[in-house]
């Protein structure tokens, strides 16, 4: 009876010093650098919001802030590497639609973000464009379609990320068209063979490919979205092309392990906020062609889920079939 009596006082005496310490940890972060997980290569519209946010939080923060490059399996590398890191808050993973999109693309997702993952805050909306390489015969989104179903088959599209790839099945549904898929690892590598005309067409942000529509490497065709961007007014939406359903507004946010504590969350949101406000970021930003989009954790998770369920009704009526 006695050993009973003593035993349990000693474990409550554990357990809140257990508790207490995993407190007084959270309340301390972030006790070290955080690593900002990118899935693509260097040189996407991820990475470039993530080193232009990452360097303004890790004021905030007073760590470091060091951007991972984690590319691969259309995004699934990089989810799966946050997703199985320690919930303390200091892997952090720059995500949006490739988890969006997952469940209309895969009968068995390889990261379900609302079991394994947690939001942090959304970071940018994008913009979405398709263009074709330098020397590519149409001028037109029309006169490419056109080159197509003279030769199916003959035009080659380079697809370098989930989102892209549903994008990609929906153009060649709606416009009923076969183009050729080519798939890439990243941007970088999609580029040097649109450059060397090995490949055609591109689906990308407008952040990526401003400085290449600039310089004349890349030609815009069409834009995504329910209107034409500032940036691009001479461009047609895919809407206007007679392609519907492309209203899509893709973003990019950042999200942590399911059961990181609510302190860092919300840390890393104050940080992430903060950053967002700032003139210079938002101007840097906008110059890339990106919109600062602060909000709360909740807000981002609620557009994530409704997006999912809306990509698969979508996926649904396209008649995408869904990989394995």
């Amino acid at each position: 009876m006695s050993t009973h009596r003593t035993f349990l006082p000693a474990l409550w005496l554990a357990l809140c010093a257990a508790f207490n310490a995993s407190t007084a940890c959270a309340a301390d972060f972030p006790t070290q650098a955080v690593k900002l997980v990118v899935v693509y290569q260097a040189g996407g519209a991820n990475d470039i919001v993530a080193r232009v946010l990452g360097d303004r939080m890790a004021v905030t923060l007073g760590q470091p802030v060091i951007v991972v490059n984690k590319p691969g399996a259309n995004g699934a590398m990089g989810a799966q590497f946050v997703a199985s890191a320690p919930a303390d808050g200091h892997t952090v993973l720059m995500g949006g639609m490739p988890l969006v999109v997952a469940r209309a693309m895969y009968k068995t997702p390889p990261v379900e973000f609302e079991k394994s993952l947690a939001p942090v805050g959304k970071a940018v909306n994008l913009s979405m464009v398709l263009v074709a390489r330098k020397e590519f015969p149409a001028q037109t989104f029309a006169e490419m379609l056109a080159i197509e179903r003279r030769k199916p088959g003959s035009v080659s599209m380079a697809v370098t990320a989930s989102t892209y790839e549903f994008y990609y099945a929906r153009i060649n549904k709606l416009a009923n068209v076969d183009i050729l898929k080519v798939p890439y690892s990243g941007v970088p590598a999609a580029m040097q063979d649109l450059g060397g005309n090995r490949v055609d067409l591109l689906i990308d942000t407008l952040a990526a490919q401003k400085p290449f529509i600039e310089n004349g490497t890349t030609r815009p065709l069409a834009v995504f979205g329910d209107r034409r961007l500032p940036d691009l007014p001479n461009v047609p939406t895919l809407a206007e092309l007679g392609l519907k359903g492309f209203n899509d507004q893709p973003y990019v946010g950042m999200l942590v392990p399911k059961g990181t504590p609510h302190i860092a969350v919300q840390r890393l949101n104050q940080a992430l906020n903060e950053a967002l406000g700032r003139p210079e970021v938002k101007d840097r930003l906008q110059q890339l062609g990106l919109t600062a989009a602060p909000g709360t954790p909740e807000a981002l998770f609620k557009e994530m889920k409704l997006d999912s369920d809306r990509f698969v009704e979508v996926g649904i009526q396209a008649g995408i079939e869904k990989q394995q």
